[in-house]
């Protein structure tokens, strides 16, 4: 037993995170009650849950809240080494490195964002961006993203899919710019993980003033969540704030137009709402083809957003971006 913790010191892990085989980075341990949690696996040992008679209803195993970066650290080790595997279909790669994300939204959210989440995150954008490099057909890369479980996750990783490839339609070019951009979308709604589910689980035509407020709060949470760290770069800080504003200026929070906009943000709102429309969820029971979604948004929504990226989201359903000089923006 370990007594000299409470409930607040753990972090919930999946048990499906723990491959057979492989040696864990840190004590395990199985909860037997709120007060308390048995080790099961200490540090270094090897994963053979088949021959412990391991409970099947056991979902979730624990880990201590320190330790947690570490379990992060394997998680991103292990979608390593599947990225760069020729014998793994690209649907299983974005599982593993969905599950890496998990991990780090998860690291944000019990242990705030310091320099080991700031440099983990950076690490899953640029896997990120590897896979649209070898897979940069926008439909193939929806439909791998859409059998995601986690909604935000899902949501998160195809947005900063998105913004990269509609980035690269462009020809921007310059490395640090799509580092920037892949990272500041996947972080764009960083804010949502403290919403109570009760607003999460609403559509937002069904919110009520209250529920609208506090839902629309994100962007603001997002933006404090990341200042927690004064290296990060304002455009990301802009990406969070920004991602929600379009070019007539009727977006949230602050109403900003095309030419206020920062440019990163003007790539991510576009993604941000594609992605909302082709993805199933609350507010999208019946998600459209990236070919009706892009009519949607011309047609329906009178193309609110910035009209080079719109363009160049048009362009990548018709092929890969062309090879194109750099660009600094």
């Amino acid at each position: 037993m370990d007594a000299s913790l409470n409930q607040d010191d753990y972090v919930a892990v999946s048990r499906d995170e723990f491959v057979a085989g492989m040696q864990v980075p840190v004590d395990i341990f199985l909860k037997l009650s709120e007060t308390n949690y048995v080790m099961i696996l200490k540090e270094g040992a090897k994963v053979h849950f088949e021959q412990m008679h391991f409970p099947e209803k056991a979902e979730w195993l624990y880990v201590r809240r320190s330790d947690y970066h570490k379990c992060v650290g394997q998680n991103l080790s292990i979608a390593g080494i599947v990225l760069e595997s020729d014998k793994i279909s690209f649907e299983k790669k974005t599982i593993f490195l969905s599950k890496a994300a998990d991990s780090i939204f998860k690291e944000i959210e019990h242990l705030g964002f310091d320099h080991q989440a700031l440099e983990h995150s950076k690490i899953v954008s640029r896997s990120i961006q590897t896979l649209v490099d070898n897979k940069p057909d926008i439909s193939a890369v929806i439909n791998m993203m859409s059998n995601l479980n986690d909604e935000l996750i899902r949501h998160a990783m195809m947005v900063s899919a998105i913004s990269v490839i509609i980035a690269k339609n462009m020809k921007w070019t310059l490395a640090q710019n799509l580092e920037k951009l892949a990272l500041g979308a996947l972080l764009h709604d960083v804010g949502m993980k403290e919403l109570p589910d009760e607003i999460l689980e609403t559509p937002r035509h069904a919110m009520t003033r209250d529920q609208t407020a506090a839902y629309e709060s994100h962007v603001y949470r997002g933006v404090e969540i990341l200042r927690s760290m004064p290296s990060i770069s304002d455009d990301i800080i802009a990406i969070v704030l920004e991602h929600h504003e379009n070019a007539p200026g009727q977006g949230y929070p602050r109403r900003l137009r095309d030419i206020k906009m920062n440019p990163f943000a003007r790539v991510v709102a576009l993604a941000d709402c594609f992605a909302d429309v082709v993805m199933e969820s609350v507010n999208n029971p019946h998600p459209k083809t990236p070919a009706q979604a892009v009519a949607y948004i011309e047609i329906t929504l009178g193309q609110p957003f910035h009209k080079p990226a719109f363009q160049a989201l048009k362009q990548a359903l018709q092929g890969p971006a062309p090879i194109a000089v750099k660009k600094v923006i």
